[in-house]
């Protein structure tokens, strides 16, 4: 895939009228992010999805206590790299929770758009959006990364394995792998033992999709891979993680598919913590 350029000069939003226009012109987005003067970007009426009022505080109920655990504690000090970004919330979050230097990335110019205006409204000079491909990816380019979140898109993948390469590379110590999983049918449960990738061919994406907030990046036919949980266990240990643990689900009023297993969080780290285990929320996958 080509590499994608940066994206354009950002413009500080500084009314409350310029930041609801905007919102609205960018809208819909699949964060709801809180902005200044009592402003979100998540707007009923322009939705197209119930889980863009969900998906960042369920991922972060769900999630964030283990991964600020896994990174000791605190993300002072610390570089985090957010992959395939979106609108920006768990970059912006990230920045929030004190990390010097949050890089959000993702393929399409929209998503970035977004980003970049959230993180001007909201005045935040320890994060960068780009227009970027994974695959570009390279430590002698963007360097090693405290942490990696790379969040709702494993299984969009083309190559995954190469990607989870990539991505490995520029991972100093703890990955987040935050993915959906494949359906075992259930007259067959034993298909679950082993690491399995189911392949699909999903069709392009046109502008009155439901879910154009995560799929504006896809406008031609797609072919992805879901994993089950064994085969994200094997994937992260030949890219040379050695302590894998998967979240259990124990939040209250999380998005349903984290409680059935269709979804799952994976925590993955180079060496042990002298801590011990990364959480006690953590099982092993």
């Amino acid at each position: 895939m080509d590499h994608l350029q940066t994206s354009g000069s950002h413009h500080r939003a500084k009314s409350k009228s310029e930041i609801q226009a905007t919102v609205r012109r960018l809208a819909p987005f699949h964060h709801a992010i809180d902005l200044p003067f009592g402003l979100s970007t998540f707007v009923p009426e322009l939705s197209r999805q119930t889980r863009e009022r969900t998906r960042l505080q369920t991922f972060l109920d769900h999630a964030w206590g283990s991964i600020l655990t896994a990174c000791g504690g605190s993300l002072k000090g610390k570089r985090v790299l957010d992959i395939a970004c979106n609108c920006g919330g768990f970059s912006v979050h990230a920045a929030n929770s004190g990390a010097d230097y949050v890089f959000g990335i993702d393929i399409d110019a929209h998503y970035v758009e977004q980003a970049s205006f959230v993180g001007d409204a909201l005045g935040l000079s320890n994060v960068e959006f780009q227009q970027l491909d994974l695959l570009d990816l390279d430590p002698s380019t963007h360097g090693k990364f405290d942490l990696v979140l790379c969040l709702g898109i494993l299984y969009h993948l083309e190559n995954p394995v190469l990607s989870m390469k990539r991505i490995s590379a520029v991972t100093g110590d703890v990955l987040v792998v935050d993915t959906t999983l494949m359906k075992v049918p259930i007259i067959n449960p034993v298909l679950d033992r082993w690491p399995l990738w189911h392949m699909r061919r999903v069709s392009g994406t046109t502008s009155d999709a439901t879910n154009i907030s995560t799929s504006r990046w896809r406008p031609d036919e797609f072919c992805q891979f879901s994993p089950n949980s064994p085969a994200v266990r094997n994937l992260l240990e030949y890219c040379g993680f050695t302590e894998i643990a998967r979240l259990k689900a124990k939040a209250k009023n999380l998005e349903k598919r984290y409680y059935s297993g269709r979804r799952a969080t994976f925590i993955a780290q180079r060496r042990r913590s002298s801590q011990g285990d990364a959480s006690p929320t953590l099982t092993a996958a």
